[in-house]
């Protein structure tokens, strides 16, 4: 008899097959064909914002002057990056964080997504001791990249989050205290701002679950691509800070540099060991061509006011401008829709308590009209209880010129406005 696909290969590999998450994202950011009424407004890529890419390339072309370009062309780096490039790291992040970091808090990795398949890894699963630990989401949505990390199938657990009206048609998601439950959990993941929502937890819910924690000696992963100390798009939020039990992921890709692929761990010596083990399996070395950029921009302390002069103030009215068109468009068109606060990163996550299609169908009529969104039903891993959100809402990027963002706001208000109940 004639094996199926499916009985030759391992598990794993199958729910890798299988998954329409992050894949599905990525292959409608890559499949940009350029027609005339494509509307990108389902991907992460950053804005291309000339004054930040000015900068970049000054930066990359005096690498290709520098006699460094033999190295970066010719040389590996260690796993996890060379000894000198790790202390600097160290020494340039030790203010932000307010701690004395050293080149064994510093590990580098070909981005951050990378850096998460090892981190998850590191704590979940079949344990050495014969237990089982799970990844604990204590707020959710959460970012789509983390669901298919894991090797081990079932590994993530979340609850509902507590949903706060701020307003007629908005309203924010809120960590559920009551529903804060630590059995059988090896480690809590987050991002800060939460992508999709926008959400920027509160120092004061991080260190209460902190507190929780330490007691059972979990560990703490926050994903700082779009926080601080770069691209600080973080609204009014107070930074996070390194401390004992955090592990703190930051990125170039949001800066302006996604194609460069380049992730920085802060954590503890004893992880950022393993890290370097994980990495020289997977991957031999990380990519040098982070690793020299980085330099450059950390020597000439660049990206601070890159953050402040040119980031903050780009997403900022970009936030606004997208706010206006679509909330124009939904009330123009009678659609019954909520927006979550998006207190940082570059998304709007957008409800429509009466939509009468799922969000994934919703998903595929709005790329027959070329407009690309993402469906929310992604965004859950972990949670296996009821919760219309899931079904209800899209994530949608304001990163786009203004004639895109207005095209995109009128399209999507046509289709759900003719696919939602009618009022009483």
């Amino acid at each position: 008899m004639t094996e199926t696909m499916d009985q030759i290969y391992s598990l794993w590999a199958n729910r890798l097959r299988n998954n329409q998450g992050i894949r599905s994202l990525m292959e409608d950011l890559g499949k940009a064909t350029g027609h005339p009424n494509e509307i990108l407004l389902g991907g992460g890529n950053p804005a291309h914002i000339p004054e930040a890419e000015s900068i970049f390339h000054e930066t990359f072309g005096n690498l290709t002057k520098d006699s460094t370009l033999r190295s970066l062309l010719g040389d590996y780096q260690a796993p996890i990056g060379n000894d000198s490039f790790r202390t600097l790291a160290a020494d340039y992040l030790s203010p932000f964080f307010h701690a004395d970091l050293k080149k064994e808090n510093i590990a580098f990795f070909n981005g951050s997504q990378n850096a998460y398949s090892f981190l998850l890894n590191l704590h979940s699963g079949a344990m050495s001791n014969g237990s089982f630990k799970k990844i604990l989401l204590p707020i959710v949505p959460e970012y789509i990249g983390y669901a298919d990390q894991s090797i081990t199938d079932d590994v993530f657990y979340a609850t509902p989050p507590n949903v706060v009206k701020t307003g007629k048609n908005s309203f924010r998601y809120e960590l559920d205290k009551s529903n804060f439950n630590l059995t059988d959990v090896g480690v809590i993941a987050l991002s800060r701002p939460t992508n999709p929502t926008g959400n920027v937890l509160s120092l004061s819910d991080l260190e209460w679950m902190e507190e929780k924690t330490k007691q059972q000696n979990i560990p703490m992963l926050i994903d700082l691509a779009y926080g601080n100390p770069f691209p600080n798009l973080i609204g009014e939020g107070e930074p996070v800070l390194f401390k004992e039990g955090r592990t703190l992921s930051l990125s170039f890709s949001k800066i302006g540099l996604p194609g460069v692929r380049f992730g920085i761990v802060v954590s503890d010596p004893e992880t950022i060991e393993t890290l370097s083990s994980f990495a020289a399996v997977s991957n031999l070395a990380v990519g040098n061509l982070g690793v020299y950029m980085m330099e450059m921009l950390f020597q000439q302390n660049t990206l601070p006011k890159l953050s402040k002069n040119i980031l903050r103030p780009y997403y900022e009215s970009k936030l606004k401008l997208a706010l206006e068109l679509f909330t124009t468009e939904f009330q123009k068109m009678g659609v019954d829709y909520e927006i979550h606060d998006p207190m940082g990163g570059f998304f709007l996550w957008i409800r429509f308590p009466s939509l009468t299609i799922s969000n994934q169908e919703l998903y595929h009529l709005c790329k027959d009209k070329w407009l690309f969104i993402v469906s929310g039903h992604y965004f859950f891993p972990g949670l296996n209880t009821d919760f219309s959100h899931t079904k209800e809402c899209i994530r949608l990027t304001y990163c786009r010129k203004e004639e895109e963002l207005a095209r995109g706001a009128q399209i999507l208000a046509e289709i759900v406005a003719s696919h939602q109940a009618k009022s009483k």
